[in-house]
């Protein structure tokens, strides 16, 4: 593998993670100097839940909330280039033509979301099409796509590999701001029209964004096209 665009959940991106934050950058840089092409997209996390959920309660608009949302995944970007130090691209991307740019560069583009209405899911994916990733790596809060919500069925089976009919089938999906869950429906038919692979893993357990990273199919949930 040469091509690989990285999506790190919000919800990383607290006080309590920053040691986990810290060697996931670790491990990007480690495999950005082994000739990797990367580029990260992360998520607005609880920054973004907390002020989503202050517009709502003052009865702003959905628009604004997602703006709000995109602004927070943006600090996010910011606190994750800083770790990757002369890695990474500035300024954080704000069009996905910067992530090119950036990509194009030779650099790491870390950036959020872009677009009202757009999760950083499917900034991930859009992106992950327009480079001709070879991999779309979603890190997230488990450690792959389950056949029923784990949080509500402890005896949920994960499912190592699955075809993108039976990823529609199981995902839970939601256009409601800062409440997205493993995909949207907009990312999910972005990676089906660009018959993107795709593999779930869980973020908090970086040794398995390494393995991927390193080639390996042993951790997470495998999407073939």
């Amino acid at each position: 593998m040469n091509r690989a665009v990285i999506k790190l959940t919000g919800k990383l991106f607290s006080q309590e993670n920053i040691k986990v934050l810290i060697e996931v950058a670790e491990i990007i840089v480690d495999h950005k100097k082994k000739g990797l092409k990367l580029a990260v997209v992360v998520g607005g996390g609880e920054t973004a839940r907390k002020y989503i959920n202050m517009a709502s309660e003052a009865g702003v608009s959905i628009g604004w909330q997602d703006i709000l949302g995109i602004g927070a995944s943006r600090l996010n970007a910011m606190l994750f280039s800083a770790l990757l130090g002369d890695y990474a691209y500035y300024p954080i991307p704000t069009r996905i033509e910067e992530f090119i740019h950036a990509w194009n560069l030779d650099k790491i583009a870390v950036g959020g979301g872009l677009q009202p209405g757009q999760s950083t899911n499917a900034v991930a994916a859009s992106l992950a099409e327009l480079l001709n990733a070879e991999l779309l790596i979603n890190a997230t809060t488990v450690d792959g796509v389950y056949e029923r919500d784990p949080r509500i069925d402890p005896q949920a089976r994960m499912l190592k590999e699955l075809n993108i009919g039976e990823l529609k089938s199981v995902l839970s999906q939601s256009y409601t701001p800062g409440r997205y869950e493993l995909l949207d429906p907009i990312a999910l038919s972005i990676i089906e029209r660009a018959k993107l692979k795709v593999v779930f893993i869980n973020a908090f357990k970086p040794y398995m964004l390494k393995s991927v990273l390193s080639g390996e199919k042993i951790y997470g949930s495998w999407v073939a096209p």
